[in-house]
């Protein structure tokens, strides 16, 4: 490089930073971004300040008022002291203690109001002005004269060391200065370089705007056309977060008029839209394309209604995260420990709160197709009810399930059509005969452990006969006086099979994985879709491997009106069939007939007792086709180990086992073959259930 070229580069260099100083003298290298971006920003200071000084005042307020307070109640305290101190003195003859009536009221009302002032400040949320050309001249200016007195400190600051180096020592002076020149003939150089005018980065915004402002980044970026995306690419901000639902809402022609600040949970998000036309309906109707373009399930993405006085606002919930992951184990609950008039939960809402319900003239209505969390429903329900003093469970199931490994904690039991029609035409009676014995100062039949309420549980309520349904239709209006209440099991609430009984007779109905038809019949309103009851878009098990949506529900009950998401935990079968030993050993109430001259109907046939143990056995291995010799037998050691222990760690134990099942088969006067399970190594002896539910025929 020639000398001239360095001279040049030097030059350009220095002339360039001269211009740069001008451009930054005169704000010009700040675009009306910048500007629209400072001028933002001043706002929000400007309403933190305001905010901070009514927050200060308040607190202030509230502060003095408390130290009042505290004074007028230690004046009243010695001014009781006193009196007391002259009444042992006998001094008067009067007892009381006058002027304890405690702080004034007068003070607590303005302390309440000072709170709800407090309460509406925090709940206030910043809103800009928009930019207009006006605002973002004035903004320029300000910027402008800010740097203008920077300057100028910084000049006279710097000439006065100057001056004072000179004045010290001519040679620091002439030091520093000559160490000036070289800097500067450096920056130059470089500058000379590259002759860009410099554009220094928006300063961020100290708040997320609902809508994007004029003149900003966002109206840029808004400018540009950007796409929808996955919600959980937003990570944790809850502006991409908003973005993200705008896109999906508007890929979906939803014509909304503001997206309020998304609040992120523990689970994903709850995302507030307000909604421009339309109704919750028309947004819940496209909530499956919604969830698409989100990237998450269909069950992951709910909504209702946010306010019942302003049909425009709506809340999304969005589950990014399992929500019950964590959720509460059962508790210990040890025999004749608990009370049916009692409330107790029944699972956890999405928001981790308890679901309270009383089961104690309540009926119970569980509506679940396959797959859906039935049995663990049922288990939770019936595994309350055995652990109470004052009441009993009665098994009802068509289907010759029952209550599986609770089974045995039930005082009656009836596994066939037939067997169910006698069973209910009993408990009809009983309820009948409960409410002629009231007396007159009753309304209700009270419980204890001679007179316990009566819990049935139906499992598959279409399988009844016809009759056994009219009688249950019929008991479901007797329940609440006499305390013999149903808990009604089916996979169809139309009114074909339930009736019209299901509004005003079961109090509690519970939805999980079920038909969209049967929801507004289970929640008894015909817009319950539109209000966000969403039961239908839950996922079935197919199976052991895949949970899927299995345990969540939606429930209504006296206490729970809102469609929100909740779930029953699993209790496990081994578990429960430990707990049904303890009850069974430890002693049930007894179901007696009351007096009041009627007798009861004839019984249902119950199944014998070794019937209802293998039912059992099989039922604690989710009803598989057949089950070995060995693995009834580790069964019926846990209920029986008097009768089926004897030959534990022996060689002969299957043959043992299997010859006194038979036996036990034989006293009830069944026929059942074993047959060779030839799916499993050396093929050992079993039993299938069919054969075992066809001998009960």
């Amino acid at each position: 490089m020639g000398r001239g070229d360095g001279g040049g580069r030097l030059g350009a260099g220095a002339a360039h930073l001269r211009a740069e100083w001008g451009r930054w003298w005169r704000a010009e290298d700040w675009s009306d971004t910048h500007v629209a971006h400072y001028v933002l920003n001043d706002q929000y200071r400007t309403w933190m300040r305001f905010q901070q000084r009514h927050k200060a005042e308040v607190q202030q307020n509230i502060g003095l008022l408390k130290e009042q307070q505290k004074h007028q109640r230690q004046a009243q305290m010695m001014q009781m002291n006193l009196q007391r101190q002259r009444q042992r003195q006998g001094r008067y003859g009067y007892g009381g203690y006058g002027g304890a009536g405690g702080a004034s009221p007068a003070i607590s009302y303005k302390m309440m109001q000072w709170a709800s002032l407090q309460m509406r400040i925090g709940q206030q949320e910043f809103r800009h002005q928009e930019i207009t050309p006006s605002m973002l001249h004035i903004g320029r200016g300000q910027v402008r004269a800010r740097r203008h007195w920077a300057a100028a400190g910084w000049l006279l600051a710097l000439a006065t060391g100057w001056v004072g180096l000179w004045w010290a020592s001519v040679t620091a002076g002439l030091a520093v200065t000559l160490l000036a020149a070289a800097v500067f003939a450096v920056a130059a150089w470089s500058a000379g370089g590259s002759l860009k005018p410099r554009r220094p980065p928006v300063p961020k915004l100290l708040f997320i705007p609902p809508t994007a402002p004029a003149h900003t980044e966002l109206a840029a970026e808004a400018d540009q056309e950007p796409q929808p995306f996955p919600i959980r690419d937003a990570g944790r901000d809850p502006r991409q977060a908003r973005e993200a639902v705008r896109l999906a809402l508007a890929k979906e022609k939803v014509e909304f008029a503001e997206i309020l600040v998304p609040e992120e949970t523990t689970y994903g998000w709850k995302v507030p839209v307000v909604l421009k036309s339309g109704t919750a309906e028309h947004l819940i109707s496209v909530l499956k394309f919604v969830a698409t373009t989100l990237r998450v399930g269909r069950s992951q993405l709910m909504a209702r209604a946010a306010d019942p006085n302003d049909a425009s606002q709506v809340a999304l919930t969005i589950l990014t995260r399992d929500p019950f992951a964590h959720s509460p184990s059962y508790p210990v609950r040890p025999p004749n420990s608990c009370s049916i008039t009692d409330p107790f939960s029944i699972g956890v809402s999405i928001e981790g709160e308890h679901t309270p319900i009383v089961l104690a003239g309540q009926g119970v209505l569980i509506v679940a197709r396959t797959g859906g969390g039935k049995s663990s429903m049922v288990r939770a329900l019936a595994e309350y009810t055995t652990a109470c003093h004052d009441a009993v469970a009665v098994d009802i199931d068509p289907m010759r399930r029952g209550l599986g490994p609770l089974s045995s904690c039930a005082v009656r039991s009836a596994l066939t059509p037939e067997d169910a029609e006698k069973e209910l035409e009993y408990l009809k009676a009983l309820a009948e005969a409960r409410i002629a014995a009231l007396g007159p100062a009753e309304d209700n039949m009270p419980v204890s452990a001679r007179n316990p309420a009566v819990i049935a549980f139906i499992d598959e309520f279409p399988e009844l006969t016809s009759r056994g349904k009219e009688l249950a239709v019929r008991l479901m209006r007797l329940g609440r006086k006499s305390r013999v209440t149903l808990v009604v099991c089916t996979t169809d609430a139309t009114t074909d099979t339930m009736g019209d009984a299901i509004g005003d007779a079961l109090g509690i109905r519970i939805l999980m994985s079920c038909r969209k038809a049967d929801v507004p019949l289970a929640v008894g309103q015909d817009d319950a879709v539109s209000q966000g009851w969403l039961p239908h878009l839950l996922v079935p098990s197919p199976g052991e491997w895949e949970i899927a949506d299995a345990g969540r529900y939606y429930c209504v009950t006296p206490r729970h009106k809102e469609p929100v998401l909740r779930y029953v935990s699993h209790l496990d079968a081994g578990t429960a069939l430990l707990r049904a030993q303890e009850r069974t050993q430890a002693g049930l109430p007894a179901l007696s007939w009351p007096s009041t001259g009627s007798t009861a109907p004839a019984a249902a046939n119950t199944p014998p007792a070794i019937v209802a143990l293998l039912l059992a056995a099989f039922a604690t291995h989710s009803d598989p086709e057949m089950l070995t010799i060995s693995q009834l037998g580790d069964y019926l050691v846990t209920v029986d180990p008097g009768t089926w222990a004897k030959w534990e760690g022996k060689k002969n134990r299957p043959l043992m086992i299997g010859r006194t099942i038979q036996a036990h088969l034989k006293a009830a006067g069944l026929t059942v073959k074993s047959v060779r399970v030839t799916t499993l190594p050396n093929q050992p002896t079993g039993y299938r259930l069919a054969d075992i539910q066809g001998a009960l025929s």
